[in-house]
């Protein structure tokens, strides 16, 4: 039975030069990294600043974890398929748009989540959440944001689908573009769970049981995804083998 490995090597190598879009995108991602940073508002000038600004360094390395994923996930989409008409191109600028609103939810959620489960030990900058509606908004807005750039990468994928014969997909290539549309699709449908969570589940306090559903949830991308990946590699095993050329 084919592996992840095999899953992850199945796909050529198809554009080795970068083109002025993957610049712009790269470039896009580069700034939304600088968006996250850990700061004080200013370079530390003392040693107390230097520690207190390095108390916001989870925050940023989940958030650059995130992000690195999204950048990596194009650059790996663009590579392999070499596609650059008006949907790829209007689908990559709207991933940059959407990156780029998406840095500010991200930071606020993840540093509120570090602040609350270290006491304020791990809280660079005065946090304030004031209300249930509050932290619903945060979930909400996080939500989207996630799920609006899950579809777009669906959408990529399924376009590499759509134009498979124009690029020469083989047989085992397709499979595992359609596994990556899944994996996206996946990770969009849990994204809509969560902010369906968020609007409708009973919370009467910021520590009631309930109050961290909306985030928890997408701990079952790590049930999700392998199931996926294990369902897809059962398929590239099944393919018959391809002659040399």
């Amino acid at each position: 039975m084919a592996d992840v490995t095999d899953i992850e090597a199945v796909l050529r190598i198809r554009r080795h030069q970068p083109t002025r879009l993957e610049g712009f995108v790269d470039a896009s991602f580069a700034f939304a990294v600088t968006l996250i940073v850990i700061s004080i508002g200013h370079v530390p000038t003392s040693v107390p600043e230097m520690l207190h600004a390095l108390r916001g360094m989870p925050t940023f390395a989940v958030c650059f974890v995130l992000i690195s994923r999204f950048w990596v996930a194009h650059r790996d989409w663009s590579r392999c398929y070499d596609i650059e008409d008006a949907v790829g191109t209007t689908l990559s600028l709207l991933l940059v748009f959407l990156v780029l609103i998406y840095v500010y939810p991200l930071r606020l959620l993840f540093a509120l989540l570090f602040a609350g489960v270290s006491g304020g030990l791990l809280m660079e900058q005065q946090l304030e959440l004031d209300s249930i509606w509050e932290l619903r908004a945060a979930f909400v807005v996080y939500g989207i944001g996630f799920l609006a750039i899950a579809l777009v990468f669906y959408f990529l994928f399924r376009h590499a689908l759509k134009c498979g014969a124009e690029i020469g997909l083989a047989p085992a290539e397709r499979v595992v573009t359609e596994l990556r549309a899944g994996l996206w699709l996946g990770t969009a449908a849990i994204a809509g769970l969560s902010i369906v969570l968020a609007l409708l589940l009973p919370i009467d306090a910021f520590n009631s049981p309930t109050s961290s559903l909306p985030g928890v949830v997408y701990v079952l991308l790590f049930i999700v995804r392998p199931v996926l990946r294990r369902r897809y590699a059962r398929r590239l095993a099944a393919l018959p083998a391809e002659e040399p050329s």
